[in-house]
């Protein structure tokens, strides 16, 4: 008697609890259900943690620090002027910036281990118009165990791993599209 109706109550209670936190409404989260096999070898960050903040010099001499893009899905590109899959990869990459840059969307890409005049003018050359971070001795990409370049993570708007990819990818295939399209779709909700 005071088992199935107490059972009841405390399933009751229980699913009230669950409902009125919000678990039972689940808000789209950036990164969960993404399709990240869209780009090949981009690998979904498991805990999706909070990444390291960090502030660097942009070749202008300003500062910026990875936490002045929060609100933004954030793509942190890590490369150098001699890096030939680099080179090949940040073209792509500066036409995603542009197709996407007016919605919550950001390229980042840090310079590491790189002689200044090397840096800008690989810079100039390739007409990057997304942010560049100067990480000359490379504590950045240490930090971010960057060891190889290009190194890609994909940044929820909350500073939060989405995924990475540990060398260059095909950053403007109709796949990479359609997942930043899809990561920048769930922030809109």
């Amino acid at each position: 008697m005071i088992g199935d109706g107490f059972a009841g109550w405390v399933f009751f209670l229980l699913l009230s609890l669950w409902l009125w936190s919000g678990m039972g409404l689940a808000q789209p989260i950036p990164g969960q259900g993404a399709n990240y096999k869209l780009v090949p070898n981009l690998e979904p960050m498991k805990d999706q943690s909070p990444t390291p903040d960090f502030t660097l010099s942009d070749p202008a001499g300003k500062q910026l620090s990875l936490k002045g893009f929060r609100g933004k899905i954030v793509f942190l590109n890590f490369w150098a002027s001699w890096c030939v899959p680099c080179r090949e990869e940040m073209p792509a990459m500066e036409r995603l910036y542009q197709e996407f840059k007016n919605r919550n969307f950001v390229v980042l890409a840090v310079n590491v281990k790189d002689k200044r005049n090397d840096a800008l003018a690989f810079i100039k050359e390739l007409k990057l118009t997304y942010p560049v971070g100067l990480d000359p001795e490379g504590k950045v990409g240490l930090l971010y165990g960057a060891w190889g370049l290009p190194t890609t993570y994909l940044i929820g708007p909350k500073g939060e791993g989405l995924a990475r990819v540990w060398g260059p990818a095909e950053w403007y295939s109709p796949g990479a599209r359609q997942l930043i399209k899809g990561l920048l779709d769930v922030k809109k909700r």
